[in-house]
């Protein structure tokens, strides 16, 4: 298991939640954990992201400081798949 080296934590992957892990957006999977801050600060900011919604991620992230991306994984364990619906 991976752990962050600045806070020894372990990294979010869907191997070590068990459980799929989906974008906070668009609810696909997640493709990357964008951090910036520091937990228990009272500056800090995380979000799952899928590679659509990344970019957006790293700019909302950006306004406590820099970000750290953490890939999530490419093989996830599947429950089931979230079908997109557009109008």
């Amino acid at each position: 298991m991976r752990r962050d080296p600045l806070l020894g934590l372990q990294a979010l992957t869907a191997m070590a939640t068990g459980w799929p892990t989906y974008c906070a957006r668009c609810r696909r999977w997640a493709t990357a954990l964008i951090e910036a801050g520091y937990p228990g600060t009272g500056h800090y900011r995380a979000e799952t992201a899928c590679a659509r919604h990344e970019a957006a991620a790293h700019r909302w992230a950006s306004r406590i400081g820099p970000t750290r991306c953490t890939p999530t994984g490419t093989t996830q364990p599947v429950l089931f798949e979230i079908p997109e619906v557009t109008r």
